[in-house]
């Protein structure tokens, strides 16, 4: 007999239970281990399909098409789909850790991230959302017009209102990964006090952008930095992926694709 299915929106310890108590599942797997692992299995292959909308309908989306296994999606009522993207490992760069990860390394940590299905979680807090999928996933070329080459680039849904919010607040602006890693000491010469120089990604609500310098010490870390002034101000930078805030609102910017400095 077949495996039981998950229902919809079933959520995985109803789920479990049920398969666990079906009655061909005990005949057939008498072990109780052997026919949990195979439960749990069956469930994990149900998320990994991709079904947004499992867990809760997020509120300001409509869905439309409901009959089809993927489902589309509107926009939501300020206009957004919903969908960060950025950077997760960024090659031949030091991080704000003070780690360098040439563009080999970084394709081995987003592939083993990929092959082992591993979480995303708010802060390292080891919580596994059930209200963020990863929807676009790959390794930036090229003259990419968006990400830096060689770069390991994540895209997410957010299903979370509270989460989507800290996100539009500038609260939570970027990605980190949490892993048991081994590390190998090397020499880089970088130079004191480069300057790096760009554009900041633009305003989410009237598109405006600035552009910035800022200077970095020995470690790759923002000293110091400010914007020009567009929109009648202009911010200051004091930290290494978003400005000071200033008329209600902050830019993010990514000076590793800034110009200058090495």
């Amino acid at each position: 007999m077949p495996i039981p299915k998950p229902k919809a929106k079933e959520k995985e310890q109803d789920f479990v239970s049920r398969c666990m108590g079906n009655s061909v599942m005990v005949k057939d797997y008498p072990d109780q281990s052997q026919r949990a692992a195979i439960c749990y299995s069956e469930y994990s292959k149900r998320k990994k399909k991709g079904d947004l909308f499992y867990n809760k309908e997020p509120e300001n989306i409509d869905i439309v098409e409901e009959n089809r296994e993927i489902r589309f999606i509107k926009k939501d009522d300020q206009g957004f789909y919903r969908i960060v993207y950025a950077e997760v490992i960024i090659p031949n760069s030091i991080n704000v850790e003070g780690d360098f990860h040439t563009e080999e390394s970084v394709r081995e940590f987003a592939y083993g991230f990929a092959l082992n299905g591993y979480g995303l979680d708010i802060g390292h807090d080891n919580y596994d959302r059930e209200d963020i999928y990863p929807v676009e996933y790959f390794i930036a070329r090229e003259n990419d017009p968006d990400f830096v080459p060689g770069s390991w680039v994540v895209g997410l849904y957010i299903g979370n209102d509270d989460i989507w919010q800290q996100i539009m607040n500038n609260e939570l602006n970027g990605y980190s990964y949490e892993a048991l890693v081994k590390s190998l000491p090397i020499e880089i010469s970088v130079p004191s006090d480069a300057t790096r120089y760009g554009v900041t990604e633009p305003n989410l609500y009237d598109g405006h952008v600035h552009n910035f310098f800022v200077i970095l010490d020995d470690d790759g870390r923002v000293i110091v930095g400010g914007t020009d002034e567009q929109e009648g101000h202009s911010h200051l930078i004091r930290y290494h992926t978003f400005t000071e805030e200033f008329d209600g609102h902050v830019h993010t910017f990514n000076f590793v694709k800034g110009e200058g400095g090495i």
